[in-house]
């Protein structure tokens, strides 16, 4: 019987390629051996591309023109001495800076809500940095008047109670010219708002009542508004009931005679409309308490 080496793959019927196959694996071999040469050069420098860095730009700087430019006009100087009724409205001094620095603190203290008082509003007191004011007296003439019984809480209908963190109202007393332009949107808030966006930062959310914002200029507190004439405190009650009546939800009011009400625009009134400080001026007033 004839015997046949079959070598390694005897008796797995496994046949050995034919010689055209080896030729064609061995061509194969040699160009994969060349590519792969190839490839190790080209491979790093298409990786070392996809990985690096990209290049970034600097950005341009912020445009001037996005703050926003606020003018008061000339401020004439307020020519009398202090008095008393200045002091208890946290003024120590008569002349007050155009602009001031454009920070502000938060005047320390707080107050507990009462019981049967209504609901509560919390209230900051925000003073500028830099401004001669005696901050606990303007402090103290702020939250009587909001809780006076002709104010806004009268009849238990609400309550300010004092806080100096987070707050429903925040009293911002500042120099003329931060506090003409303490709610105005810049261009950049602008252009966003025209183009239809709807954000927190268009400008109908900019406005100082939506944000709960009481903006006082320092030189209107100082030298009182002309209708009230030397009633200097009605005009300091005034002012801050009125910008805090807008916060609250209310609307100017209108006048043609007799007494105005408080969210009239007093300075602008016909001469036939008298002053009035008060949301509620015929609210009884509990007689001071006697001293023993």
């Amino acid at each position: 019987m004839e015997r046949g080496s079959r070598g390694l793959f005897a008796g797995r019927r496994i046949r050995r390629p034919r010689l055209w196959v080896s030729v064609v694996t061995v061509i194969a071999a040699f160009g994969l051996g060349i590519g792969a040469g190839y490839a190790t050069g080209l491979v790093p420098g298409l990786y070392a591309r996809w990985t690096a860095a990209p290049e970034v730009s600097a950005s341009p700087s912020a445009s001037a023109s996005a703050t926003p430019t606020v003018s008061v006009g000339p401020l004439a100087p307020i020519d009398r001495e202090l008095d008393e009724a200045d002091g208890l409205a946290g003024l120590i001094s008569l002349v007050v800076p155009d602009e001031g620095n454009g920070t502000f603190s938060a005047v320390p203290g707080t107050t507990a809500e009462v019981d049967g008082g209504g609901p509560v509003r919390y209230v900051r007191i925000d003073v500028e940095d830099g401004l001669d004011v005696a901050t606990t007296a303007f402090r103290d003439f702020v939250m009587d008047t909001l809780n006076d019984p002709r104010g806004w809480g009268s009849e238990g209908r609400q309550q300010f109670v004092l806080t100096d963190g987070a707050a429903d109202i925040r009293i911002v007393l500042a120099s003329p010219v931060t506090a003409a332009g303490l709610c105005v949107p810049t261009d950049s808030d602008a252009a966003a708002d025209a183009d239809g966006a709807t954000s927190p930062s268009s400008t109908a959310d900019l406005t100082c009542e939506a944000q709960g914002i009481v903006p006082l200029s320092l030189y209107d507190w100082a030298a009182g508004l002309s209708r009230y004439e030397d009633d200097r405190t009605g005009s300091r009650r005034y002012q801050l009931a009125h910008s805090v009546g807008y916060v609250l939800g209310d609307e100017a009011g209108t006048c043609t005679s007799g007494e105005a009400s408080v969210m009239v625009v007093q300075e602008t009134m016909p001469a036939e409309c008298s002053v009035n400080p008060w949301p509620f001026p015929d609210a009884p007033v509990p007689e001071p308490s006697a001293s023993a």
